[in-house]
């Protein structure tokens, strides 16, 4: 499969960071494409759920390529949420794609599905580990769905594994920082010393787009990431610059893990949810970053974007957004 031969793809979760960024993306390379969330936006944007594909059936039957970014992406929710939501749909919604003769399925997974304990450099051959919480477990059992439909035959899968993705929009990585470093409420375990694997959103959907026509990515999993990594201290210290802050606030883990799980109780109390919640600690405690080797050997992929530029980017989109001044 190439860009060329791809009919209409099909993207799940296009309102979202990834997805909709992905969007526009194919739209600019001239591919056809259609998008689907809970909302639609009347355009190409269609409203459905993915747990339920029938309800989608004619744009299956128009695509031949989807790519899945739709997924609860959180440390604090409920894990039956979690669990219907990034698996069970995940599970449907390849069943349905086999069912209407889709050629190519595209799971974006995460680089937390290596687990937290994990350290130093980790390729594809690395066995995945459930410890991180619901979802570092949600994100493996997503991708165990979409590779045993792809033992059935049938069907192209392409596993997605991105490091941290940044950029204008990302919430977890910009925007919910900026607004617990206005509060005063954000502090790094291990002493700001946590390995983080920084990716530019632009980077990513050029990765994916790559992956989703190469006939040689059929079968394969692939880590999207950076060279190396960089420091969490290196990595949030330019947020607190644009806010006018010095920090970051940098304690121990076990200082860390102290502090979120209280305020996860008191979360759980007020009917909130914490987002630097424990699974969120550990997460940001890491000791490992991740080879792009075989992304580049058989995709041609390697970042573009450096991280000074990405960020440069991204405090421009934020101050337009009224996240700083």
């Amino acid at each position: 499969m190439n860009q060329n031969r791809i009919k209409k793809v099909l993207i799940t979760g296009a309102s979202g960071f990834i997805g909709n960024t992905l969007m526009r993306h194919y739209q600019d390379l001239g591919t056809a494409v259609i998008g689907v969330d809970l909302q639609g936006n009347g355009h190409d944007i269609v409203e459905g759920d993915i747990a339920q594909p029938e309800s989608i059936k004619h744009l299956l039957g128009e695509c031949d390529v989807i790519v899945h970014t739709a997924a609860l992406v959180s440390n604090a929710m409920q894990d039956c949420d979690m669990w219907r939501v990034n698996v069970l749909a995940t599970r449907n919604l390849i069943a349905a794609a086999k069912k209407y003769n889709v050629r190519r399925f595209v799971q974006i997974s995460s680089i937390v599905a290596y687990g937290n304990a994990a350290e130093g450099e980790i390729d594809e051959d690395y066995p995945v580990h459930a410890d991180g919480g619901s979802y570092v477990l949600t994100k493996l059992a997503s991708e165990h769905a979409v590779l045993a439909a792809q033992a059935n035959g049938d069907i192209e899968v392409v596993i997605i594994r991105p490091g941290d993705v940044y950029g204008p929009g990302s919430r977890p990585w910009i925007i919910a920082p900026l607004e617990a470093i206005a509060k005063n409420q954000f502090m790094l375990p291990a002493k700001g010393a946590g390995f983080f694997r920084p990716v530019y959103i632009d980077d990513l959907i050029r990765g994916i787009v790559l992956a989703a026509a190469n006939p040689l990515a059929a079968g394969e999993i692939f880590n999207l990431s950076c060279e190396g990594y960089i420091t969490t201290k290196e990595y949030f210290a330019p947020l607190y610059h644009w806010l006018g802050k010095k920090g970051p606030m940098q304690v121990s883990t076990k200082t860390a893990l102290r502090i979120s799980a209280i305020a996860s109780k008191v979360a759980d109390w007020t009917g909130k949810l914490n987002e630097a919640s424990p699974a969120t600690v550990l997460q940001l405690s890491t000791k490992s970053w991740f080879s792009i080797d075989k992304a580049k050997r058989i995709l041609d992929w390697a970042p573009e974007v450096s991280f000074e530029e990405g960020m440069k980017r991204s405090h421009a989109w934020a101050k337009e957004q009224g996240l700083v001044k």
